[in-house]
C-alpha cells in the first residue's frame, strides 16, 4: 500500500509518546513493504538542515500558541491564507505520492477542511487511529472562541465582545465541517465506549492498543534493589501528577520511615511548575532523596528504567492508554499508579501493579510500602507484567493490528 500519514508533529520535534509511535508505525510499515510518506507542521524545522527523504514538514498548526501574534489577530489576519496553504500544500503532495490510504495520526492543530479534502480525493481511502482526541471535536479557531478555561478567563471579555462575531464567521463558511469516519480505531475501549456514547465515533470503530518494543525495553531482574528506585517520567504538569510523587515520597521518608527509597523525576514542563516542584523537595527536606533528571530522549527510556524498580503512575487526567506504563511493565519495573482512563485496561490491582486514587499521596505510599516489605509480591507483580506486555502488547502485534486495519480499509473503499 501507499500510505500517506497525516499528523500534526513528527519526531525529532515531539510533545510525547503519541509522536514518537507515529515513526515506530512508519518505520514498521516501510518495512513491511508499504510505501509511506509523511504530510506534518513545520514545527521543529530547523533552517540550515536539509529535509528527511518522505518527510514533509509543511502544514501551519492553527491557531498557533507558540506564535507571538495573539490567536484573535491570527484569526483576523492569517487564518485564511494559511488554512488555504495547507489545502494546497495537501493536494499538491497527494497529486505527486498519489496515496491508497491516507492515515490520519493526529489532526490537532490542523483545520478539518484537510479532512475533507482527503475525503473527497477519488479512490482513496482515509483510515484514523485515535488516542486522545475525535476528528468530530471542534477545530482549533472554534475551539478558541469557545474555550472556558482558567486561560480563556483571563480572556473573557474579548471572548464576549468578539466571540459571537467569530463564531457567525466560521458558520458562514460551512464550519464547523463533520468528517465521515468510514474506518476508525481507536487506543482502548475506554476511549471507544466513551466516543460511541458521546456521538464522536462510530459503532463500527476498532480498538487497537498500543504497542511497545519489548526487546528493547525488557530487563532481567531477581528482586527490587536496594535503596528502593522510584521512577515517575512524563510531561511535568499538574494533571501527570509529579507533585503527587513528591509528596509520597515525604510519607514515605518521614512519616513511614522508607529512608532507603529514592525517586527519580524524568521530564521537563513550564519552568514555574519545574521551579515549584524543586522549591517543594528543599523545604520537606529531600533533597537527597529526589533527583530531577530534566528531560531525556527515548533512546535513554530503557537505560533508565532498567535502573528502577517501580513506576508511579500519577496522572490525573483521562489517560486513553498511557504507552509509558507498557514500557515500565515490559522493563520488569511494578507499576502503581491511578485508574483513569483506559489505564485499567492493563493495569490491575495485585495483578500487573498496584493502584490508588488520583492525587492520594498517602495511598501512593502505601502501596509502594508494601512492595518495599515484601519482596515476593515485587517479583510476582513484575514477572506478571513483563509477560502480559509480551503476550499482547508488543510493538509486532500492533503492527499486524494496524496494516490489517488498513488493508481492511483500503478493500471496503468505494
Amino acid at each position: 500500500m501507499r500510505i500517506l500519514f497525516l499528523t500534526n508533529y513528527y519526531p525529532p520535534y515531539e510533545v510525547g509518546g503519541y509522536e514518537q509511535l507515529c515513526r515506530d508505525m512508519v518505520v514498521a510499515l516501510s518495512a513491511r513493504g508499504h510505501v509511506c510518506e509523511v504530510l506534518t507542521s513545520t514545527s521543529g524545522v530547523v533552517r540550515g538542515v536539509p529535509p528527511e527523504p518522505g518527510i514533509q514538514r509543511v502544514l501551519h498548526i492553527q491557531p498557533d500558541y507558540g506564535s507571538r501574534l495573539h490567536p484573535a489577530l491570527q484569526f483576523l489576519f492569517t487564518r485564511r491564507r494559511e488554512e488555504r496553504e495547507n489545502l494546497a500544500a495537501f493536494r499538491a503532495v497527494s497529486a505527486r505520492f498519489r496515496p491508497e490510504v491516507v492515515f490520519v495520526w493526529n489532526i490537532l492543530g490542523f483545520p478539518r477542511s484537510l479532512l475533507m479534502a482527503a475525503e473527497a480525493l477519488p479512490g482513496v481511502t482515509v483510515a484514523y487511529w485515535l488516542a486522545g482526541y475525535s476528528p468530530l471535536d471542534a477545530d482549533g479557531f472554534w475551539s478558541y472562541w469557545q474555550e472556558t478555561s482558567e486561560r480563556a478567563k483571563l480572556q473573557g471579555l474579548l471572548r464576549r465582545v468578539f466571540g459571537g462575531w467569530a463564531l457567525r464567521i466560521l458558520r458562514a463558511e460551512g464550519k464547523p465541517e463533520r468528517t465521515r469516519l468510514a474506518h476508525v480505531a481507536v487506543v482502548s475501549d475506554y476511549m471507544r465506549r466513551k466516543g460511541v456514547q458521546a456521538g464522536l465515533l462510530p459503532e463500527s470503530a476498532e480498538v487497537i492498543y498500543n504497542g511497545v518494543e519489548v526487546d528493547l525495553f525488557t530487563a532481567s531482574r531477581s528482586q527490587a534493589g536496594r535503596p528502593l528506585r522510584l521512577l515517575f517520567a512524563g510531561r511535568l504538569s499538574e494533571d501527570k501528577g509529579p507533585q503527587v510523587a513528591i509528596e509520597a515520597m515525604n510519607h514515605l521518608v518521614h512519616c513511614l520511615g522508607l529512608r532507603v527509597a529514592r525517586l527519580t523525576i524524568v521530564g521537563s514542563g513550564p519552568s514555574a511548575f519545574e521551579a515549584a516542584l524543586k522549591a517543594r523537595v528543599s523545604t520537606l527536606g529531600l533533597g537527597e532523596h529526589v533527583t530531577f533528571q530534566g528531560w531525556q530522549p527515548r533512546e535513554r527510556i530503557p537505560a533508565i528504567m532498567a535502573e528502577h524498580d517501580v513506576f508511579l503512575l500519577c496522572t490525573s487526567h483521562q489517560e486513553p492508554f498511557a504507552r509509558v506504563v507498557l514500557e515500565a511493565m515490559a522493563s520488569g519495573m511494578v507499576v502503581v499508579g491511578t485508574l483513569t482512563g483506559g489505564t485499567g485496561e492493563i493495569l490491575v490491582e495485585d495483578v500487573t501493579g498496584l493502584t490508588f486514587g488520583a492525587g492520594d499521596s498517602e495511598a501512593l505510599a502505601r502501596q509502594v510500602m508494601r512492595l518495599a516489605d515484601d519482596s515476593a509480591l515485587w517479583q510476582r507483580l513484575s514477572s506478571e507484567g513483563q509477560r502480559v506486555v509480551r503476550e499482547r502488547y508488543s510493538m509486532e502485534h500492533m503492527v499486524e493490528r494496524i496494516e490489517q486495519f488498513l488493508r481492511d480499509a483500503a478493500g471496503k473503499h468505494e
